[in-house]
């Protein structure tokens, strides 16, 4: 269902601001639909036919002369009360048909409602001086009784006129008791809005003194209907409506038996389509009756907008995206930058586009940039940089995050310091995941906050791809190939820092298949966290003791013997995780270190000899920093590290990294 802009002739504009009274209440309505006759012809035509409550409305500045004898006929009464004056009395009585015949109002006077109730004598709310004041001082007049108000229900909301607004007389029933009587509501709060959202509506220039001075000029007025085909119906519409069906009988060629339905409500005078009740007027689509046999409800301008700000917000909370983004979407689809200007027609567009997207929230368009990885690599530098800062509002408003939060993870996931002195490289891969994210929440927070792993296990990677260049593994040191399977691990807990890209062996088989350097990693780092126990789980065990007993150990070693001793142990325990001290780790690392380095494989090797290298220099601090400047051991472990004397492949990566 779309959204299309229709025009209505009204003969004056205190209708028009009428029909803007009921368009706000949700109240169908047509204008001017019959005329009606009496016995020499003479015409009456009444303003608002209200179908759902089945009342005539007619507001005038003065009662037309015909009025009470339509009214005595439109109320199916059978009397003359004489009430309306001489002038009337003297007009014929006028024919209405049964199913034409209801409730008759009229309004006297101009659409200047008040904003608040009256007040009486006793300080109490007082129906006679409320919203009607500047009407005639006895409201709203039916054939023969007055005053009539309109009024609503306040429990169910329907809508009506009543005798002084008692709400207790309306169709619902839901005061129809004997608690509720008399229950005045004609100054109901949803009333006064649509008073006041009708005075507001401007037509003509307001040049005047007098604030009555176009209130009986003729006025069009715009507004937006929730139906296709309803703008091209009036604007093809060449005021001569009869369908093709018509014709040919009028010109003695009925169609032929079963091809008459579809030639029922096509026009004959344009290319479109007639009502298939009346037959007088166009119809939107086929089959589909015309806004007067059954009317639809129209939006002003200032409901359009209140109706898309509402739809924004349920498309937010839809998507997970923040509402400031989705009305960037929703301007950048009408091609507005704001909505304070734009047309009728721009808002009709955006709350199909809006309502649309609500049926399927997947269609709505992110309103990003979204380059391939081919497009990427042509981008460098300052070009990466521009595209990265388009996502971080939107991701701010996907993550319900604050923007600086956002940058400090985008900074975080990258491995650099700032968006600045990032490579190129790692502004790609951040405009990558800025876009998955931003595509899917969900991963961001699996990224934020990972699953525990299984006792012994590792979290599942947060992302994985095929390395563009030769490298090596920022963990453990391997060299990496162009094209093999690279990945990165979710943000650790503090103290331990992000790894950047790793190896397919460290980010899926290290703690399930582990080498030697894999122990040798976890010892590193838990130590170097400042941790007293480094947490090995069997199978790491395992190839940790089959290393050590290979290797002659002295009798003295305590800590050396408690190694082997605590190994066993933890083998042979059904828990899947055991501690290994601190000092017997360190003591197994020397010993490895000082038995066997050259007979170790190549990466075991050299992974041993900078454990060994490190752990001696965080214990004799041989660059003589002072350890009071740091605020713990692992601060001071990596100014040790920085400012080592002889760098290794673990200096050179940092930490401490969570293995």
């Amino acid at each position: 269902m779309t959204y299309e802009v229709v025009t209505t002739e009204f003969r004056t504009e205190l209708h028009a601001r009428w029909s803007v009274f009921f368009d706000h209440l949700r109240v169908p309505w047509a204008y001017e639909p019959v005329t009606f006759y009496d016995s020499q012809g003479s015409s009456c035509t009444p303003a608002f036919w209200l179908p759902e409550q089945r009342i005539w409305f007619a507001a005038e500045r003065e009662a037309p002369v015909w009025w009470g004898r339509f009214a005595m006929a439109g109320e199916d009464s059978d009397y003359w009360g004489g009430s309306w004056g001489e002038e009337a009395g003297r007009c014929l009585p006028v024919g209405v048909p049964e199913e034409w015949q209801g409730l008759t109002l009229l309004s006297e006077g101009p659409f200047f409602p008040d904003d608040d109730p009256g007040i009486d004598s006793w300080g109490r709310p007082d129906p006679w001086g409320g919203p009607w004041r500047f009407h005639e001082a006895t409201g709203m007049r039916t054939y023969d009784d007055e005053p009539y108000q309109w009024t609503m229900c306040p429990q169910c909301g329907s809508f009506g006129a009543e005798f002084c607004g008692y709400a207790e007389r309306l169709s619902c029933g839901c005061l129809d008791d004997r608690e509720h009587s008399k229950v005045a509501n004609g100054s109901d709060k949803r009333l006064l809005a649509a008073y006041r959202t009708a005075q507001l509506e401007q037509w003509h220039a307001d040049n005047f003194t007098d604030p009555h001075a176009t209130v009986l000029w003729p006025t069009v007025r715009e507004a937006l209907v929730h139906q296709p085909g309803a703008a091209a119906a009036a604007a093809n519409c060449a005021g001569e409506c009869r369908s093709l069906a018509e014709q040919l009988r009028q010109e003695q060629c009925p169609p032929a038996a079963g091809e008459g339905e579809g030639l029922e409500t096509l026009c004959s005078a344009c290319p479109g389509f007639v009502c298939g009740q009346c037959g007088e007027r166009p119809a939107s689509a086929a089959g589909v009756p015309c806004r007067t046999c059954e009317p639809v409800v129209l939006l002003t301008e200032s409901q359009a907008r209140q109706r898309l700000n509402w739809r924004v917000e349920q498309l937010a909370a839809a998507t997970g995206i923040h509402g400031r983004r989705v009305n960037g979407i929703v301007n950048d689809s009408i091609g507005a930058k704001t909505r304070s200007g734009v047309s009728l027609a721009q808002l009709g567009v955006a709350l199909t586009n809006v309502e649309r997207w609500l049926d399927d929230p997947s269609s709505m368009p992110t309103g990003l940039p979204a380059p391939s990885y081919e497009d990427l690599d042509k981008l460098h530098g300052a070009e990466l940089r521009k595209l990265l800062a388009t996502y971080v509002g939107p991701l701010a408003g996907a993550l319900r995050e604050p923007i600086p939060f956002v940058q400090t993870q985008l900074n975080d996931w990258m491995g650099a310091p700032s968006r600045a002195e990032a490579t190129d490289e790692q502004l790609r891969d951040a405009i990558i995941q800025a876009r998955a994210w931003i595509e899917d929440p969900d991963s961001y927070r699996a990224y934020s906050h990972p699953e525990p792993p299984a006792p012994g296990g590792l979290v599942a990677p947060m992302r994985t791809k095929t390395a563009v260049m030769d490298s090596s593994c920022n963990l453990c040191a391997a060299p990496v190939v162009a094209g093999e399977l690279i990945g990165r691990m979710p943000h650790p807990r503090r103290p331990y820092v992000p790894m950047a890209w790793l190896c397919a062996h460290c980010l899926f088989d290290r703690r399930a298949k582990p080498r030697l350097t894999d122990v040798l990693l976890r010892v590193f780092h838990h130590a170097f966290s400042g941790s007293t126990t480094t947490l090995l789980n069997t199978t790491e065990a395992t190839v940790l003791l089959e290393a050590l007993v290979t290797v002659p150990a002295p009798e003295d070693d305590e800590h050396l013997q408690e190694a082997i001793t605590a190994l066993r142990q933890g083998i042979d325990a059904p828990e899947p995780v055991m501690g290994l001290s601190y000092h017997p780790a360190l003591a197994a690392v020397a010993a490895l270190h000082a038995a066997r380095p050259q007979e170790a494989a190549d990466g075991d090797a050299a992974v041993l000899a900078a454990v060994a290298h490190h752990l001696a220099e965080w214990q004799h601090n041989p660059q003589d920093i002072d350890q009071a400047q740091y605020k713990n051991r692992t601060l001071w472990r990596q100014a040790v590290l920085e400012n080592t004397l002889t760098p290794t492949v673990l200096s050179q990566r940092g930490g401490p990294f969570w293995v």
